[in-house]
């Protein structure tokens, strides 16, 4: 199988293309040579085509594959010139989309058939949304249309996962969101989410599905008490917030503190997307309980590999300003 990927050296497109090349498949890899550019630079079986698509770069596209897996799409008129200089070229198209595309993500169970955003608005969400539409529209039933939740796991670039098991890691008093018992977290480890990708190509699955993990529900606060037993020293401390204390003293939900998605935001089906379909076709997770290889892979990676400014995460500073409020409250257990 010859297999095209638009992207394919960063975090979902590098485990991707490893392991379609682990499989035997003929890879060819499109990007700008930017990030990562030595990446299976010498594999046998890869093709490297350096170009940026939203240029004329992509008429050098002129093979046949049996399929694109389109992992960088975002920008709408970027897709439509993917897809026009590829549906005579490719059986068929796979796009990775989002749960962003959805219009709500106020409340769960989150379907595939949810509405979507509003077209051409030119945000995240409506840029994956109208995106869907012209890979449909140009493939027709021969489109795969991917929405994961969060990915996380070695290589994530954002460090909405990479935080917790970092932190708990480094010890000491660790400031944590006071969230209710039914508050639960999603993700995916992006082994699992390449791999399904994979088996669907080689299966000829078509249509849309949610990704997002895990297959049982976890609490936030469980995920929590696991990283810090997993990787935490014994002087490691979790110090829990009240939200309205968090909220008071401008922590920032999701970014400085990921995961927490306070009740105000209307976000709570971000974190209830229904994953029942994609399941029957096939995806799976790595051992659930304890999460031992995500989060310790993942914080491993971080200690080895991980380097520059951190994009999520809470700063030490900061951190220790809170919970000196927080201390002061006695809420510290």
């Amino acid at each position: 199988m010859k297999v095209l990927l638009l992207g394919g050296t960063l975090f979902l497109g590098k485990h991707i293309a490893e392991q379609a090349l682990n499989k035997g498949l003929d890879i060819t890899l499109f990007n700008r040579g930017k990030t990562n550019p030595e990446f299976l630079k010498e594999a046998e079986g890869v093709t490297h085509i350096v170009g940026d698509r939203s240029t004329a770069d992509i008429e050098k596209l002129t093979d046949n594959w049996d399929v694109v897996i389109d992992v960088s799409g975002i920008n709408p008129d970027d897709v439509q010139r993917s897809v026009d200089q590829l549906k005579n070229r490719c059986t068929s198209y796979v796009f990775i989309s989002s749960i962003s595309a959805y219009k709500n993500l106020d409340k769960g169970p989150v379907l595939e058939t949810n509405a979507l955003h509003e077209l051409d608005k030119g945000d995240y969400g409506s840029n994956k949304a109208t995106s869907e539409v012209i890979v449909n529209n140009g493939f027709y039933d021969n489109s795969l249309i991917i929405r994961p939740g969060l990915i996380v796991g070695p290589d994530d670039p954002t460090d909405r996962f990479t935080y917790w098991p970092w932190r708990m890691n480094q010890g000491g008093k660790v400031l944590v969101p006071n969230v209710s018992h039914n508050k639960n977290v999603q993700f995916i480890d992006v082994r699992d989410l390449a791999s399904w990708i994979i088996e669907a190509i080689e299966q000829g699955l078509k249509g849309t599905f949610n990704a997002t993990g895990p297959k049982e529900t976890l609490g936030f606060r469980d995920f929590l008490l696991t990283c810090k037993k997993l990787v935490s020293p014994e002087n490691t401390e979790l110090c829990w917030a009240d939200e309205s204390v968090l909220q008071e003293n401008l922590v920032q939900p999701w970014i400085e503190l990921p995961f927490w998605l306070p009740d105000s935001l209307n976000m709570n089906g971000m974190m209830h997307v229904n994953n029942d379909k994609a399941i029957e076709a096939g995806l799976s997770f790595r051992p659930f309980r304890p999460m031992k290889d995500t989060i310790i892979d993942t914080l491993e990676w971080s200690l080895h590999e991980r380097n520059g400014k951190w994009d999520a995460g809470l700063e030490r500073e900061k951190e220790y300003r809170v919970l000196e409020v927080v201390e002061s409250g006695n809420n510290a257990v």
